[in-house]
């Protein structure tokens, strides 16, 4: 499993707009084969920065997905909306637990 966990900042005063581009890109995503889950939440120091936390069954899932069409219309929907640039990282998982066994 792949966990992508991405943080970015919407430009001042684009807050509504930009929270309209995510739950687009949030609804398609969920919608691919291979997507666990994915989603975005704000953060809670400023509400003007947001965290995405997508889960991908396979690295061929999440190639799948970056090459939709959905996200390169994010990407475009995404200009002007955007204050600074994002950070992703892509963590490769062998394994999950549940809280709170560690084993």
């Amino acid at each position: 499993m792949l966990i992508v966990i991405g943080r970015v900042g919407c430009a001042e005063g684009k807050r509504d707009e930009f929270v309209e581009v995510m739950k687009t890109m949030q609804d398609a995503s969920r919608q691919e084969p291979g997507c666990i889950n994915y989603g975005f939440s704000a953060a809670v120091e400023d509400p003007d920065q947001f965290v995405a936390v997508e889960l991908w069954e396979s690295r061929e899932a999440l190639e799948t997905h970056f090459g939709a069409p959905s996200v390169a219309n994010f990407g475009a929907s995404l200009a002007g909306l955007v204050g600074g640039a994002p950070e992703v990282k892509i963590h490769h998982v062998e394994k999950t637990t549940d809280f709170p066994n560690f084993d």
